[in-house]
């Protein structure tokens, strides 16, 4: 979100966009169960009772990130489904997820803990709804990729690929930073990620 965006906001949208950043946090650090309202409150400088001015419950709260960070993915992806002509447009679509994660690094965090963690649990399904989408989408994709002549279980292996290479990439932060002492969201390190995304993806494809 730039700073141009923000200033148009209303002092409410700005005070629910607040309270969003802390319960992404808190709930990719946490997990769904983990997280109190009054831990995201304090975190946003509330009282508990001021949440309800915004968000009707912690589910809706909950709802609201999730929609925030993923519903620009999975239009990314449609609109990549309904206009990619050539391979060009498949092997770019991974960077222009990397971007859009880029806004909201947490959710590979939600992602892991959605396919590792218990199914039953309330935040796991809700994440879970979402990347069944996804993953949906992904695989008609590239099913209707000219040239590429793969079954299900292929398909299946190639989208998968992509989801861990993307999102396996936010999970790093610390592994990178002790091999290098650096950030590995810095501008430089994520166009060379994508740079990798961009060979790795046209090889997978094409092969």
């Amino acid at each position: 979100m730039t700073l141009k965006s923000v200033q148009k906001m209303s002092k409410g949208e700005r005070t629910a966009a607040r309270i969003m950043d802390v319960a992404e946090d808190l709930f990719a650090r946490q997990g769904y169960e983990g997280t109190s309202l009054r831990q995201i409150a304090a975190g946003a400088g509330i009282q508990e009772p001021g949440l309800y001015n915004h968000f009707g419950s912690k589910q809706g709260l909950y709802e609201s990130v999730l929609f925030r960070a993923l519903n620009p993915m999975a239009e990314a992806m449609s609109d990549q489904l309904n206009n990619a002509h050539g391979l060009r447009d498949y092997t770019d679509l991974p960077s222009a997820m990397t971007d859009l994660l880029l806004e909201h690094p947490q959710m590979a965090a939600l992602f892991q803990q959605a396919l590792q963690g218990d199914p039953d649990s309330l935040g796991n399904r809700l994440v879970q709804g979402w990347l069944d989408s996804l993953f949906d989408q992904g695989m008609r994709s590239i099913d209707n990729l000219r040239g590429v002549d793969a079954d299900q279980e292929t398909l299946a292996l190639n989208v998968i690929a992509m989801f861990n290479l993307v999102t396996g990439y936010f999970l790093s932060n610390k592994v990178f930073a002790s091999l290098v002492d650096g950030d590995i969201q810095a501008p430089e390190n994520v166009e060379r990620q994508k740079t990798l995304l961009r060979k790795v993806i046209r090889a997978m494809l094409v092969n």
